[in-house]
């Protein structure tokens, strides 16, 4: 049992070195074809708009773990160089609305140029079996860890911190 958990261990291993290398390579590519300065917490804050189309700012302190106050200077640098535009809820005028904004569109609109760059020249090179098959694989690990949870799974082995 122990060689296969050794294999086990290795197999992961060798996966998770090549996601790293190559998720590296992309993203040295997409910084060398992106000309926007967005912070990551600015890009996360952009990217959950755009899955929204529309957000409170409750909403996105309640999706980043941060203060409304901390929101609020976070979308008032992206409402400046206008990726973001506010509105008053007409309906409730103490709720303030955030959506895209210009710039945010065309921020939107580089990415999927870019996506579209890297799936015509690394992706085609598969076959679409295998890119259905990588896919499938990559979709029931996910839900794996979604249904094991990493709280529950770290409580379930005993493995805290200091314990490892």
């Amino acid at each position: 049992m122990k060689k296969d958990e050794e294999l086990l261990y290795h197999l992961v291993q060798e996966i998770n070195d090549a996601i790293y290398s190559m998720d590296s390579h992309f993203i040295k590519l997409h910084q060398n074809l992106v000309t926007d300065d967005l912070s990551p917490k600015q890009i996360i804050l952009l990217d959950f708009i755009e899955k929204n189309s529309q957000v409170t700012i409750g909403q996105i302190a309640s999706y980043l773990n941060i203060t409304s106050s901390a929101v609020g200077q976070l979308v008032s640098k992206l409402e400046e160089q206008q990726y973001v535009t506010r509105r008053i809820n007409p309906e409730n005028r103490r709720e303030i609305f955030v959506s895209l904004d210009t710039s945010g569109f065309k921020y939107f609109e580089r990415e999927e140029e870019i996506k579209r760059f890297i799936i015509s020249k690394y992706y085609s090179k598969l076959e679409l079996s295998e890119l259905v098959q990588l896919k499938e694989v990559i979709q029931k690990l996910n839900q794996i860890v979604i249904k094991e949870g990493t709280i529950d799974a770290l409580n379930d082995h005993h493995l805290k911190k200091g314990e490892l």
